[in-house]
């Protein structure tokens, strides 16, 4: 089936995605607990100023077109193993049954 090839090929840019993912909420938690050390109009100029660093922030928009890369991958992996279902509906009905089977075979 093409999907496990295609699934593999995307595994290493989930995991770089995860990480840029993890430091961008280090750095958001960061900022919220600075901000809270802020007066008002100090609040205000330091999120004008972190919004024009963003927008101008080149790996801000790599990582906003890696996630509509990951999106889009997404997409066609459904759609992809909703032909295969379609195409195939008893040996999908087989395939699901045995993995259910497995898996409670497994939990218990």
């Amino acid at each position: 089936m093409t999907t496990k090839k295609s699934a593999t090929k995307e595994t290493p840019d989930m995991e770089s995605l995860k990480e840029e993912f993890a430091t961008l909420r280090s750095d958001v938690a960061s900022i919220v607990a600075t901000l809270g050390k802020m007066s008002q109009s100090e609040v205000a100029e330091a999120t004008d100023s972190v919004t024009e660093t963003l927008e101008e922030n080149s790996n801000w928009n790599d990582m906003k077109s890696q996630i509509e890369q990951a999106r889009a991958q997404g997409e066609q992996l459904s759609q992809d193993l909703s032909e295969e279902v379609t195409r195939h509906p008893l040996a999908s009905i087989a395939i699901a049954f045995g993995i259910g089977y497995i898996a409670s075979k497994i939990v218990k």
